[in-house]
């Protein structure tokens, strides 16, 4: 593999934490368990699977990066390197139970075929049910010689606090909405129609074609704005929005959250309402809203769990339905 390639995982907005990443790695400091966390659609996995890659090399180039040609990075490229054990739910959404835990522990005290150590990889770390978690610590407080415990997750407060606070945190933040609009151009994106929250969760963008996502969008944007003169079902629009990539579909909740409550201050139309919109969001009112946007939070933290994603959304959408009725 070339070395062009294997720049996939370098992502511009990650350049100053990866420079504080070079410098542990250059003098053999990286914690034996790194959380990395941050919002959705930023690249944490690519953090991640960048610092895994050089901690397996044995030949990295001068930005500490993986050289990518060595047996350890052909191996690990090809999903084949024997120290690499890796710990995620058994079904997408599900739990990681305790058994997992038990086995995944074992894996990382069997002796590593290369002498740069065996890595964990958990991914995501919300997804341990409690008595998981508190298997894990023992093996988080001592890690075999020469191991690294990586784990990832969008929701750093849905960890244990001991688990927390075993492990060595590198928060990664939103993206740079110029260096993202830069990178999405050469990925063949369109950029011109986002807005700088779309461009700080640029790896989401990536999921779709921009052009299915303004669809998306607009379909969204039509459904809410009839929720909001109670001309739509909300079980009927919870069963349309649960079909759609989660990530983007709570990041567009979000940003109409902001404009609906701008709206209701008279702050002034935003981008995404129409008039009509805007005058249910005025007569609705910014108190009512608010209290809304903490439901909308709630959901949030609720894509990765084991709740029933469309029941989930029904909650919200009724909840927004009745505030409409109660207000008219």
């Amino acid at each position: 593999m070339n070395q062009t390639a294997y720049e996939d995982a370098r992502l511009p907005w990650h350049a100053e934490t990866w420079a504080h990443m070079a410098r542990a790695l250059a003098g053999a400091r990286v914690a034996h368990g790194l959380l990395i966390c941050g919002p959705p659609g930023i690249g944490k996995r690519r953090f991640a699977e960048r610092t895994v890659a050089a901690l397996l090399c044995g030949a990295r180039d001068a930005n500490n990066d993986a050289c990518g040609q060595c047996a350890a990075c052909r191996q690990r490229r090809a999903a084949t390197h024997p120290d690499i054990s890796r710990l995620l739910p058994e079904d997408a959404g599900k739990k990681i139970k305790v058994e997992q835990v038990r086995r995944f522990s074992h894996a990382l005290h069997l002796t590593p075929q290369y002498d740069t150590g065996r890595i964990g990889w958990i991914d995501p770390a919300d997804a341990l049910t409690v008595s998981a978690a508190n298997s894990l610590l023992k093996t988080l407080e001592e890690p075999p010689a020469g191991c690294h415990i990586v784990l990832i997750t969008d929701r750093l407060s849905a960890l244990l606090p001991t688990i927390r606070s075993r492990c060595q945190l590198w928060r990664l933040p939103a993206a740079d909405p110029v260096r993202a609009a830069s990178w999405l151009a050469g990925q063949g994106i369109a950029t011109d129609d986002l807005s700088d929250d779309q461009l700080r969760a640029p790896i989401a963008l990536t999921r779709t074609d921009s052009a299915d996502l303004h669809a998306s969008e607009a379909a969204w944007d039509a459904d809410l704005a009839k929720l909001l003169v109670r001309r739509a079902n909300p079980v009927t629009v919870a069963e349309r929005a649960a079909e759609a990539d989660r990530v983007a579909w709570v990041a567009w909740l979000y940003r109409r959250c902001n404009d609906l409550i701008g709206a209701a201050l008279g702050a002034g139309d935003a981008p995404g309402l129409d008039e009509t919109t805007c005058h249910a969001a005025r007569r609705l009112g910014a108190s009512q809203l608010s209290a809304w946007s903490r439901e909308v939070s709630v959901v949030a933290r609720r894509v990765d769990s084991n709740a029933d994603w469309r029941l989930t959304l029904e909650a919200l959408f009724i909840d927004l339905s009745q505030r409409v009725a109660a207000n008219r």
